[in-house]
C-alpha cells in the first residue's frame, strides 16, 4: 500500500473559510520514489524531536485529534476517504500559515507500509526562484524555472507518524522544524501547535540531544562572564545528582540573572518550563572536548575536566597555556577536531 499527494499550499491564517487546495493524488515515477525513500534516513527525521498529539477537546473527547483521524483515512480508509483525508490536511495547514510563512509551499503526503504498521510522512517544502542553464553548439540559455520547490531549505519542515489502526496508533511522532529554533518562535509555532496540534515529548534520549545542542548554540553566541558559565554547566550537569531539569532551572542555577535572558531566548517559549530526564552519559560522549584555536594557528582540544588543571587559561580568556606529557605525535594535513 502506497499513497501519495501533493498541495500547493500559501498562507490564509487571516481568512474565514476553508481554502479550496490545489493539487491531490500523485502517481510517482521510481525517480520520485526513490527520492521520497531517501529523504527520511536523509533528514535523519527519526532522531529528531519526539512530539505528543493533543486533544482538540480534552474535555468533552480526550482522544480525539482532527490530523491524526485524517492520517487513519489516508493510511486504511477506502480512496475517496484517504484523498478527502489529504485535502482537509492541506487545508488545515494552509489556515494555520501567515505572512511570515513562504508565499507558497509545496506539501507532498506519503503513506506507505512499515513492518506490520503503516506510516505517513509530511515533507513541506517552501518555493524557490531556480535558474536552469542550458548550453548547445547554437549557443548558451539561462531561464527561470516556475513553481520550483526546494527539498533542502532551511525553512523545510517534516513529520513522520506510525501505527496500526487502533485507539494508540499514530498519537505520537516525530517532526523536524530548524525554524523553531530561532528566537522567534511564533513565527514557526505553526508547525506543531497550530498545525498540528502537539506538543514536544521530553523523553530522556531527545531531550538530551535538544539540551545539548541549545547549550553549543548559546556558547558560540555567548562571550566573557557568560561563556565560562555555560561550560561551568556543561561540566556540571551530568555530574549532578540531580535527574530532572527545565531549561528554566539550569538557566537560573548557573547563570546570573542578568545573562539568564540571552539563554533561554534561544529556547522555544512553549518547552522552557518542561521537565526532562536528563541522561548524562549521553550528554557526556557529545561534549568531550572544548577547543581552541589561537592566532598563531595552533588548535587545542581539551576534555573539560583539564580546564585549569593541564590547561591553562588568563582571566581575560586571550591567552593559554598546555603542560602535560607527550604520548604520541603525528603529521597531518590539517587540525585534529
Amino acid at each position: 500500500m502506497r499513497r501519495l499527494y501533493a498541495f500547493q499550499v500559501s498562507p490564509r491564517r487571516t481568512v474565514s473559510y476553508l481554502p479550496e487546495v490545489q493539487g491531490g493524488p500523485v502517481r510517482p515515477g521510481p525517480d520520485l520514489l526513490g527520492l521520497l525513500d531517501e529523504l527520511i534516513p536523509a533528514s535523519q527525521i527519526e532522531t529528531q524531536s519526539i512530539v505528543h498529539l493533543r486533544s482538540d477537546d480534552p474535555e468533552t473527547d480526550p482522544f480525539r485529534n482532527e490530523i491524526r483521524n485524517h492520517f487513519l483515512a489516508i493510511c486504511f480508509g477506502s480512496d475517496s476517504q484517504a484523498t478527502s483525508g489529504a485535502e482537509e490536511i492541506a487545508a488545515k495547514l494552509s489556515l494555520s500559515m501567515d505572512h511570515r510563512s513562504s508565499k507558497f509551499s509545496l506539501l507532498v503526503i506519503d503513506a506507505h507500509e512499515q513492518k506490520q504498521n503503516r506510516r505517513i510522512a509530511l515533507w513541506l517544502f517552501p518555493k524557490e526562484d531556480v535558474f536552469r542553464f542550458h548550453t548547445s553548439a547554437q549557443g548558451n540559455e539561462l531561464s527561470l524555472l516556475e513553481d520550483a520547490f526546494s527539498k533542502s531549505s532551511t525553512w523545510r519542515k517534516a513529520a513522520i507518524f506510525s501505527g496500526p489502526n487502533s485507539a494508540h496508533g499514530f498519537r505520537t511522532g516525530q517532526i523536524i522544524d530548524i525554524q523553531s529554533r530561532k528566537p522567534d518562535d511564533r513565527a514557526a509555532d505553526f508547525w506543531m501547535r497550530l498545525f498540528l496540534n502537539a506538543l514536544y515529548a521530553m523523553d530522556p534520549k531527545s531531550s538530551t540531544y535538544q539540551l545539548v545542542t541549545h547549550l553549543k548554540d548559546a556558547f558560540d553566541a555567548s562571550s566573557g562572564t557568560q561563556r565560562d558559565q555555560l561550560f561551568a554547566a556543561m561540566v556540571a550537569l551530568p555530574r549532578s545528582p540531580e535527574k530532572i531539569w527545565t531549561y528554566s532551572k539550569i538557566a537560573h542555577r548557573f547563570l546570573e540573572p542578568n545573562l539568564q535572558y540571552s539563554f533561554l531566548k534561544l529556547i522555544p517559549e512553549t518547552v522552557r518550563e518542561s521537565a526532562f530526564e536528563l541522561d548524562p552519559i549521553l550528554f557526556e560522549s557529545k561534549l568531550k572536548f572544548r577547543v581552541f584555536e589561537t592566532q598563531e594557528g595552533v588548535w587545542i582540544s581539551s576534555p573539560p575536566d583539564q580546564i585549569g588543571k593541564s590547561v591553562h587559561l588568563d582571566q581575560s580568556l586571550s591567552s593559554i597555556q598546555v603542560q602535560g606529557t607527550v604520548k604520541n605525535q603525528s603529521i597531518k594535513a590539517r587540525h585534529v577536531r
